[in-house]
Parts: C-alpha cells; sequence; structure tokens
C-alpha cells in the first residue's frame, strides 16, 4: 500500500464513497492509471462470497464488457454469472408490431451478456481489496461533510479524514450528493418493477424477449441454464395483487404475459418490488465532490442501460483524473471537462427513455395502428437492425 505523508494537507487524494460495481471499478481504474492514493468507503459490509444465480441483472454491452475485462474480472465469472446472449425479440400487445434483431446483424458474436450483479460486485471488491494502492474501509458511516475550495473533510465514527476529492458512487439516493447541497430533477412513473428469477419450459434460445403490456413492458433476460430473470414494469395499483398471488399463479400470469412464448415457467426466487423513477442531478460537482453512476442518474431499467452509463462516467472520469497533475484533480476546471462529456450523453439517454415508456402508454387505436407499423418497418430494414444493434452493443 502507498505510504501516505502525514504532514501534507491530505490523508488521500481521492475518497470513493460507495463500493458497488460503479464506485469499486474507479477506486481499480485510477490505481491502474495514476499515482494517486485512493480511499474505498462503504456503509455495508464487504459482500459475501456466495456462487448462487441471484435475480439481480444487469444487461452489459461492449464497452462496459472491455471495462470490466482490463479490470481483470469479466474472466472470473463465468457463463453461469456472465450469460452471452445473441438476439432481441419485441413486441406490443396493442398492436400487430414485433421487432427483432441481433449480433449476427453487425457479424459480433453476442449482443452483450447478462451478468450477475452481485457476484460481479463482489469480485471487483475482492479486487480492489487486493490491490496495494487502494485501502478498503468497509463498515463505515460517515457523519458529515465539510466541503471547501480547500478540502473537504469527512468525519466519520471512526475519526475524520481529508481528501483532495470525494467521489459519490453511493447510489440514487445519493448521501454524499445531499451533503454537497446538489439537487435533482426527479420523475415518478408511478410504477413498481417485480424481479425474480424462472426456468422456462421451451428453450429462450439466448435471446431477450420484451412485450409491452398496457400496464408497462415486461422482460426476460436469458441466464444459463435456461433460466432467465424477469423485470416486469406494473402500475403501482396492482403491485399488491401480483406480489399476493402464490407463486404458481404468479408463473402462470407471467407466462401469459408473453404469449406463453417460453411455455410454462417455475419461479427460482423470491419476489422483489421496487419504485419506477428517473432523476437528474443539476450539476455534476460542488467543490470537491464530484457525482458518478446513480448518483448523477438514475433512468427507468427499461433497456438495461444503467450500469452501463456509470461504467460510462467511470472510464471518462478516470481519463480525466489521469490527465492533470494530482493538485489539479478537484479544480473547477478538471471537473466541467468531465460533465461536459457525461451530463449531455446521460440525459439523452434518460430522455429516449422516457420518450419510449410514453409512447406505449395506451392511447387511440390509430396510434396503436402507427406504433406496430412503425415497429415492423424498423424490423424489416436491415440499416435500422443494425443502429439498434449498435446501441444495444454500447457503441
Amino acid at each position: 500500500m502507498r505510504r501516505r505523508d502525514r504532514s501534507q494537507s491530505f490523508d488521500y487524494d481521492v475518497v470513493i464513497v460507495g463500493a458497488g460495481m460503479v464506485g469499486a471499478a474507479l477506486a481499480l481504474q485510477l490505481s491502474a492509471q495514476t499515482s494517486l492514493t485512493i480511499c474505498l468507503l462503504e456503509r455495508a459490509s464487504m459482500l459475501p462470497d456466495s456462487a448462487a444465480p441471484n435475480q439481480r441483472v444487469v444487461a452489459l454491452g461492449q464497452q462496459a464488457h472491455k471495462v470490466l475485462s482490463e479490470l481483470e474480472v469479466f474472466q472470473l465469472l463465468g457463463e453461469s454469472h456472465a450469460f452471452p446472449y445473441q438476439s432481441m425479440y419485441v413486441w406490443d400487445a396493442a398492436s400487430h408490431g414485433e421487432l427483432q434483431f441481433a449480433a449476427d446483424d453487425v457479424n459480433e458474436p453476442q449482443l452483450g451478456f447478462m451478468v450477475d450483479a452481485l457476484r460481479c460486485n463482489y469480485l471487483l471488491q475482492q479486487q480492489c481489496i487486493a490491490d496495494p494502492n487502494i485501502e478498503c474501509r468497509f463498515d463505515t458511516r460517515l457523519n458529515a461533510i465539510e466541503n471547501t475550495a480547500q478540502v473537504a473533510r469527512l468525519d466519520m465514527d471512526q475519526g475524520h479524514m481529508r481528501a483532495r476529492l470525494v467521489v459519490a458512487a453511493d447510489g440514487a439516493n445519493s448521501w454524499v450528493r445531499r451533503q454537497a447541497r446538489i439537487f435533482t430533477n426527479q420523475l415518478d412513473y408511478q410504477q413498481s418493477g417485480i424481479v425474480t428469477r424462472i426456468v422456462s419450459e421451451k428453450p429462450h434460445q439466448a435471446c431477450a424477449w420484451q412485450r409491452f403490456l398496457e400496464t408497462g413492458p415486461v422482460a426476460f433476460l436469458p441466464l444459463a441454464e435456461n433460466q432467465c430473470s424477469i423485470v416486469w414494469s406494473v402500475d403501482s395499483s396492482e403491485l399488491t395483487s401480483l406480489m399476493q398471488l402464490s407463486d404458481e399463479a404468479f408463473a402462470d400470469r407471467l407466462a401469459s404475459s408473453i404469449e406463453y412464448r417460453l411455455g410454462a415457467l417455475q419461479l427460482l426466487d423470491p419476489r422483489q418490488a421496487f419504485k419506477l423513477r428517473s432523476q437528474r442531478a443539476d450539476r455534476y460537482f460542488e467543490q470537491r465532490v464530484v457525482l458518478i453512476g446513480d448518483a448523477a442518474h438514475s433512468i427507468h431499467p427499461l433497456a438495461g442501460q444503467g450500469v452501463n452509463l456509470g461504467l460510462h462516467d467511470v472510464v471518462c472520469l478516470s481519463r480525466v483524473l489521469s490527465s492533470v497533475a494530482k493538485e489539479d484533480i478537484a479544480t473547477a476546471a478538471t471537473l466541467e471537462r468531465y460533465q461536459h462529456r457525461r451530463k449531455p450523453a446521460n440525459e439523452q439517454v434518460d430522455r429516449a427513455m422516457s420518450m419510449l415508456r410514453t409512447a406505449y402508454q395506451p392511447g387511440p387505436a390509430i396510434w396503436h395502428t402507427l406504433r406496430g407499423t412503425g415497429m415492423n418497418l424498423i424490423s424489416r430494414s436491415p440499416l435500422m437492425r443494425r443502429l439498434l444493434v449498435r446501441q444495444a452493443l454500447g457503441v
């Protein structure tokens, strides 16, 4: 571990608050690309070593795959925790519209990978712990942050530390963001997402299945051993009745929602539900605090782009910080470069997801017809399919 000179004004150059996938990935990127002293703080305990699959799955594109491979994490996942999917099939319950595209459209081996979020996060944390340039502190509760032009001081139950730069990677409900008085614009979709893991009677064909229902989309994300992680967006008024169904009754409702395309279903995990909302931070930095990942932006899970955007933040911020002297990593000029590159890109994806969700809300019959016709035209166009594949690949 790098020795810190306590006679200097700072205990660490960079303190990253939040050891989720995005925060841990940033710590490893900065360790590999810079000589900065790094501390990774996490309120929760270190994740346990569990090989059992879970329903928390993220769809990672090409850029995210590259980042995790460079960090020597992706290679440790294996197909049971990082399943390659080759195609996507989307159809509309209110029309005859359907849309199909595949990696073959652009001569790629896969569209992306369905990655077990907890297993991936565990491996990232283990890499951080093993890295001599990163000091990891789990079970660490922050009480206050003093954020000035001169120093960022973090007060904890165990004492305090001083940093040149504090990175908020502590999620959509970021405590650090609130301490920095950075406000967010929030949009509540008045819906919840139900997640679980299932095994299907028919093969999923390494295809991601998504159907737009009147109450919102239902998605089946393919996993190893013919399993799928499902995300079912439902109106909040329907959530209670669906969660109270028996496993067998819920599985049948779920199979019916995609017209039994995968046959009968069996639930493998308990159902969990979470509120669907999006939010954008007004700005991505304030003095010596900078936001990444869900602390800066969280979007509708419609296309599974949340972690991909967060890892794009990681790549951008690490490049910006590695290009300046350590004395300049928290200057407004430095952090403005990061904000200028990432804020518009993240907000563009957020707007696209909101528009797509709005487009599939219930409406007049003529709109359903036009919507379905548009989907069919796109599906028949090789050029449009290639554009969609490139979007799925994250390139």
